[in-house]
């Protein structure tokens, strides 16, 4: 491989140091420069002249200029092409870096816990994998952001939510960038330390209580004909429940048509199911005392 071919494979940058391995010596690299064959764009990296500029190219570019670094965050969700992140800064993982290099336009995050199932490769540049960029993003964005691009990695491969989960749990430590926000979202989505199950009725319970409200019952059956459902928490003599509304649950096809028809029956015989994310009730519970005590009156 010649410098020509290793610029364009590189999105038509390349370091120093990759032309000397090739056997262009010093001389010859500083005519290249002179004659504006190459161009300068970090410490240490030149471009070739003639190569489009891309944001592809300053984000291989960036990646040149710090050896061991790869594409992470925000830019790395550009790279996964994850809803959002359609336009991204440059952004950059690595374990340890000299904090005194701070070229500009280039974001650089440090890290302790990277492993060999972390790093990627898209589009000819080194990245963060899908599971650790979907970990990564709620330390950069809001977690509405961050959660779309979880659910759109969901549609694609379901078996990515678990695996984020576990992920989760082996980076997670107090003072990390998201780790709150990425609890929050697991737990929406089913995963994390609060299943969508006893978890949740144990929370609500708990609300309910500390709100004065009256003893409601869990896991009530409703049946209709041959038609039977449960009902996380219910109040049966006012005809009112509330439940966990999980993302979990609507991820097939078959749940969907099974909710819809559980909805439908419910409706059918009268019954107000007002539903709560798990977040809401950690993070909400004077919203949903209030709710629950304006349809209980």
């Amino acid at each position: 491989m010649d410098l020509f071919e290793l610029a364009a494979s590189q999105h038509g940058v390349v370091r120093s140091d990759q032309a000397l391995d090739l056997g262009i010596t010093r001389a010859r690299f500083r005519t290249l420069q002179r004659n504006g064959v190459l161009v300068r764009c970090l410490p240490e990296v030149f471009r070739l002249r003639g190569m489009p500029e891309t944001w592809e190219q300053r984000l291989s570019a960036a990646t040149l200029w710090l050896p061991g670094s790869m594409a992470s965050h925000r830019a790395a969700g550009s790279l996964w092409s994850l809803r959002g992140f359609e336009s991204a800064p440059v952004e950059l993982l690595v374990e340890r870096w000299d904090r005194r290099q701070r070229p500009p336009g280039v974001l650089v995050h440090e890290t302790k816990d990277l492993v060999a199932g972390d790093v990627s490769t898209r589009g000819r540049i080194p990245c963060t994998s899908l599971v650790r960029t979907l970990v990564d993003l709620p330390a950069v964005v809001h977690e509405f952001k961050a959660g779309v691009a979880l659910d759109q990695a969901m549609r694609r491969d379901p078996t990515v939510l678990a695996r984020v989960g576990a992920r989760h749990r082996e980076v997670a430590r107090r003072g990390r960038n998201g780790t709150t926000k990425l609890r929050g979202l697991l737990a929406e989505r089913g995963v994390g330390d609060h299943k969508v199950d006893s978890g949740f009725e144990r929370l609500a319970l708990r609300l309910v209580a500390d709100a004065g409200l009256p003893v409601p019952v869990t896991q009530f059956q409703v049946r209709d004909g041959e038609l039977v459902c449960y009902l996380d928490v219910a109040w049966p003599d006012r005809l009112v429940a509330m439940e966990c509304d999980s993302l979990e649950h609507h991820l097939s096809e078959a749940a969907f048509r099974w909710e819809r028809k559980r909805r439908r029956l419910l409706s059918g015989l009268d019954w107000t199911v007002l539903e709560f994310t798990y977040r809401e009730v950690t993070q909400e519970p004077d919203m949903v005392a209030r709710e629950l005590r304006r349809h209980l009156r």
